[in-house]
């Protein structure tokens, strides 16, 4: 076996096997009853904090993934793990400067990004709570235009996407 491929199999690996750690955590602490909640977040975190940990590492190790060195499935992966390091926008910035993410994850990790650094979003892609307990899209820079970048980058209109928000906050 070549060493490029063990290399993408190794790394591909890890990020799967980081994932579903990290998928398994969330939907505990969503499942379970209020006075537990603050357990299974903390472990949440613990989780997140970790993981920034392990990406730092295999950066380091294996540099920046691409599709083309950890595939397009794990790639995906990884923009999740990312995705979760809110505390460490410089590891989230770096990975959007370097990574093939697909366009859409892109879109998602930008606004994420812009948004913890106190800036409008561009895609409308994060979401916030109102004092009325509504979910509303967080500020959004040049806001008449957000649906022409959303299909720029393959995502559906935001009042299509401000709806399945919806949805998924009533569950």
């Amino acid at each position: 076996m070549s060493k490029k491929l063990l290399k993408r199999k190794s790394f591909s690996k890890v990020i799967d096997e980081m994932v579903k750690i990290d998928q398994s955590a969330r939907k505990n602490a969503l499942n379970k009853k209020v006075e537990d909640q603050i357990f299974y977040n903390h472990l949440v975190y613990l989780i997140d904090f970790t993981n920034g940990q392990r990406i730092k590492d295999l950066i380091q190790r294996f540099g920046y993934p691409t599709q083309e060195t950890v595939g397009k499935q794990s790639m995906k992966n990884f923009w999740l793990l990312i995705q979760h390091q809110d505390f460490n926008l410089d590891l989230q910035q770096d990975c959007l400067d370097n990574c093939d993410f697909e366009p859409r994850n892109k879109a998602y990790l930008t606004d994420r990004v812009l948004i913890n650094l106190g800036k409008k979003q561009l895609y409308g892609t994060q979401f916030h709570k109102n004092e009325k307990g509504e979910l509303v899209p967080q500020p959004i820079e040049n806001e008449i235009n957000v649906d022409k970048r959303r299909r720029e980058m393959g995502l559906e209109s935001l009042a299509e996407y401000a709806e399945k928000i919806q949805e998924i906050n009533k569950k």
